[in-house]
């Protein structure tokens, strides 16, 4: 009878390990497709805090006399933004503010499937390279619109861009969205994969 017990308990640890084992490497396995999920949704939400900040400067340059606004907060408290949204793409969270002067190049076009285009009334464009006058932490003085200070790559092409610091945000910007630049890795078990959205954006 002892004996028998032995038997079952060392059949039981050795299962016990295979279980856990097996466990881990499913675990490993899904470790890229939950991390492009996470990136995908944080992804999502600068488009759509960019879009907003981009179009709260717009509406209170119409109703200031074309002046820009100082702050996030000074659109909060015009009630011309819901509230002072944060980078989604870092942890702490602070933009890069786009100064008047900064520099701007064309936008890359796109076109294709995959591709979804938001346009507004004119053809500004996106920043090239950062000004001297939007640093992360010169938060002070009148800004033009904001930028991600993440320098990752993205998953989609926004304006013809890659990276995150280059999806710059600003009032009255064309805002071409175009397919991931590559394909995720689907989770054990064949989990459908739920690709990157185009369309995000609605004209105010």
């Amino acid at each position: 009878m002892t004996l028998a017990r032995h038997g079952e308990a060392g059949y039981s640890l050795v299962a016990l390990m295979a279980a856990v084992a097996i466990m881990m490497i499913l675990l490993a396995a899904a470790g890229p497709y939950w991390r492009y999920v996470m990136r995908n949704d944080a992804e999502e939400e600068l488009i759509f805090r960019g879009g907003e900040i981009a179009d709260a400067i717009a509406r209170y340059q119409r109703r200031n006399g074309n002046a820009l606004p100082s702050s996030l907060e000074v659109l909060v408290k015009g009630k011309f933004l819901r509230r002072a949204y944060k980078d989604p793409m870092t942890k702490h969270g602070r933009w890069r503010f786009i100064r008047p002067g900064e520099v701007v190049g064309p936008v890359a076009p796109l076109s294709g499937p995959g591709t979804s285009t938001v346009t507004t009334t004119t053809t500004t464009t996106t920043t090239t390279r950062p000004s001297a006058f939007s640093q992360a932490n010169l938060n002070a003085g009148p800004f033009q619109g904001v930028a991600s200070t993440s320098t990752e790559k993205s998953l989609r092409i926004f304006n013809g861009r890659t990276r995150y610091n280059e999806w710059v945000f600003l009032p009255g910007q064309p805002r071409v969205i175009g397919r991931p630049v590559g394909p995720p890795m689907a989770p054990p078990g064949g989990a459908p994969i739920r690709p990157p959205s185009t369309g995000l954006l609605t004209p105010p």
